[in-house]
């Protein structure tokens, strides 16, 4: 191997460490990311018929164990609709200490998002409503946990 070529496979070598770093710096977080106190274990998704026409609510539950508190399971729930109302979506799940926690928020305007969180035990399910303000009309779905 003559000089010329040495140096360029060392240049190539340079050039080829610098990428990896930049697309590992670029790259998306693992889903564990989230929450770092907890273990991923997974995503439900589904729907929830609020008007029993096409357009529905679509939900993404992402879950985790948690690594601080024993028999507790984390819930990041996103809600989206695509059309154009006033809605609140609410969630709730028994609390390994006892009861139940909650967590709600509103929306209104057209292809929104809503994020709502909680704590419950590790083996119980999720119940998640859609309320639409103008009408009243609310649909619930259970969401299992994922083993």
């Amino acid at each position: 191997m003559s000089t010329a070529q040495s140096a360029t496979c060392k240049r190539l070598a340079i050039m080829g460490a610098a990428l990896a770093i930049v697309a590992g710096a670029l790259a998306a977080a693992p889903a564990a990311a989230d929450d770092v106190d907890a273990v991923y274990l997974g995503t439900r998704t589904g729907n929830v018929d609020v008007l029993g026409g096409p357009q529905k609510w679509h939900y993404e539950d992402k879950q985790y164990r948690s690594l601080t508190m024993r028999n507790t399971r984390n819930h990041y729930i996103h809600v989206s609709y695509r059309g154009c109302k006033k809605w609140r979506v609410r969630i709730s799940v028994a609390h390994p200490e006892g009861g139940y926690t909650e967590d709600e928020t509103t929306v209104s305007g057209c292809n929104k998002t809503a994020v709502v969180s909680n704590i419950g035990k590790l083996n119980a399910n999720v119940t998640l409503s859609v309320t639409l303000l103008v009408s009243g009309d609310t649909r619930s779905v259970s969401i299992r946990p994922i083993n």
